[in-house]
């Protein structure tokens, strides 16, 4: 598909004015920066077709991505920071919809946040990771109060998502890049982990609408604090995930201080076998992501060691919160 006749007719249904248009990335959506000539006005245009088949869900569809957008409007009347406000097209729509080569591309427009994105460097004092554990703390807060209709549709991070990771590690040992004995390891996890998961509830207090995407790349500074970027796939699960993810970029002298910002604002005790669960599940999203890319194999085959110590040390009962890193054990 060429997607360069795509983003030009989607900026054809906006009031934009003389734009520029820059390429940023192509991930779980195809991202352009849009800025009218002139003026200061900058835009995110969002393009929803990942970039492999593995990633589609239902935040690619035409009533994922409005869910999305209604809990961005909903939150950017409560955030006292900046907040990716959705743009809505000439037609009053904010899901836009083009068919280009007889595909159908479902495409949105956010206002663009003022600030810099940030770095793994910028968390490494205590004030800013409890402050972004506080940050995370008021998106959940906000979460558990947002009434949202029975069209409401995002992704669920449940039992049917942990044994979708495990197929797709399957689909890797199929083709070679894991062994059997790493699958199997692997498997004797996720059964380990799964298990502990159907025994939580989720009641209000631990379950609700999360950001499911926490990491640095997704943060951006402000002159106000710390603003949350890219809600794409956000959905349904546990409140502890989007610590889990926090933690998973903080130094680990420094976890602490990520729980007592986040417990300083909602008082609840976090346990942290769960967090390492849902730490291992986070880290086994990217292997699975980078299994469906031929130029990330070898990657995989040179870092599966550190994922499968991490599997060992879970099976053993072992305590792994400080510890674990993007990829693994060995923080």
């Amino acid at each position: 598909m060429d997607y360069t006749k795509c983003f030009k007719e989607v900026i054809l249904k906006y009031s934009f004015i003389d734009p520029i248009v820059e390429f940023i990335r192509h991930n779980e959506n195809i991202t352009y920066k849009v800025t009218e000539k002139g003026s200061e006005d900058t835009y995110l245009l969002r393009m929803h077709k990942p970039i492999t088949k593995n990633m589609q869900g239902v935040q690619n569809t035409r009533e994922g991505i409005h869910s999305e957008l209604q809990y961005l409007l909903a939150w950017s009347s409560h955030s006292e920071l900046p907040v990716q406000i959705p743009v809505p097209n000439l037609n009053g729509e904010l899901v836009t919809k083009v068919a280009i080569e007889s595909e159908e591309v479902n495409c949105s427009v956010l206002k663009w946040i003022a600030g810099e994105t940030m770095s793994k460097i910028d968390f490494t004092n205590e004030e800013m990771v409890s402050a972004l554990g506080k940050r995370i703390a008021y998106l959940h807060q906000f979460s558990r109060s947002y009434k949202h209709g029975s069209s409401f549709i995002r992704p669920n991070y449940e039992i049917e998502w942990i044994n979708n990771i495990l197929t797709k590690f399957r689909s890797g040992k199929k083709i070679g890049i894991i062994t059997t004995k790493e699958f199997k390891i692997l498997e004797h996890t996720f059964s380990l982990v799964t298990d502990r998961m159907k025994g939580l509830s989720k009641g209000s207090e631990t379950w609700g609408f999360i950001h499911a995407d926490i990491h640095y790349s997704n943060l951006i500074s402000t002159t106000r604090g710390i603003s949350f970027i890219d809600f794409g796939l956000s959905g349904f699960g546990y409140y502890a995930m989007d610590v889990a993810s926090a933690a998973l970029f903080t130094k680990s002298e420094l976890r602490d201080d990520l729980l007592s910002g986040y417990t300083n604002i909602i008082s609840r005790k976090i346990d942290i076998a769960h967090l390492e669960d849902l730490m291992f599940l986070e880290i086994c999203g990217l292997y699975v992501f980078r299994v469906s890319r031929e130029d990330m194999h070898i990657w995989i085959r040179e870092h599966i060691p550190s994922l499968i110590e991490l599997c060992e040390s879970l099976l053993k009962g072992k305590t792994v919160f400080y510890n674990i890193n993007q990829v693994g054990l060995a923080n």
